[in-house]
């Protein structure tokens, strides 16, 4: 089995303006998919992310969030185990907040340190 991040992209000016519990209540319950896929071993973890946040380079801070700038952001990932990409992008797509358009799923293999 490989490790695969399941990232979540969402239109973040439409989430920025909602309050948490607004953001929440508003998508499909995701619920249901987690349980499924830890029932059936391949889910690690995963959690939403605030919206706000820093851009850190070696020159300093470079913006300070919310990042609504760009329409698509990050909102959000999971870590599963898959046997091959294929497998990673239909777990993706059976993603609820995906089959609702509430998202887009960036499927990534983990890529292991070398030696590990």
């Amino acid at each position: 089995m490989e490790k695969f991040m399941l990232i979540v992209r969402e239109d973040l000016a439409r989430i920025g303006g909602l309050t948490v519990k607004d953001r929440f209540s508003e998508g499909p319950d995701m619920t249901g998919w987690v349980q499924s896929l830890i029932a059936s071993g391949n889910y690690i973890s995963g959690e939403p992310l605030a919206i706000k946040g820093r851009y850190v380079t070696k020159h300093g801070v470079q913006a300070d969030g919310p990042f609504i700038e760009a329409k698509e952001g990050l909102s959000g990932y999971d870590l599963i185990w898959a046997e091959n990409i294929e497998q990673a992008t239909a777990i993706a797509q059976s993603c609820p907040m995906v089959m609702a358009g509430f998202a887009i799923r960036e499927v990534r293999p983990v890529q292991p340190f070398p030696g590990n």
